[in-house]
């Protein structure tokens, strides 16, 4: 990867999301995407210290992400979604 991991942190409702993203590899396939795909890996915690229990968004998510911004929005999204149901559930 040419450029830098970057993490992102974001407080939401007294807890957190770490997120992070980075480019696929598309091994296997035999015809390119029209531009370079993103993933993402994305964390939630009471904590502003990152872990390394993360999740891989494209596990659960199966839209294509062509910008890091559009990943890394993903991963914010998804981790603020978790939070909600934790704390409903609580």
């Amino acid at each position: 990867m040419s450029e830098r991991l970057r993490w992102t942190t974001e407080e939401y409702r007294g807890m957190y999301v770490h997120a992070t993203t980075f480019v696929l590899s598309e091994s296997g396939r035999t015809e390119s995407p029209p531009a370079q795909k993103w993933g993402y890996v994305v964390a939630v915690r009471r904590t502003a210290e990152r872990d390394v229990d993360l999740e891989y968004g494209p596990s659960t998510d199966r839209t294509d992400y062509f910008t890091r911004e559009a990943a890394e929005q993903a991963a914010l999204h998804y981790g603020k979604r978790a939070i909600d149901i934790i704390l409903d559930l609580s």
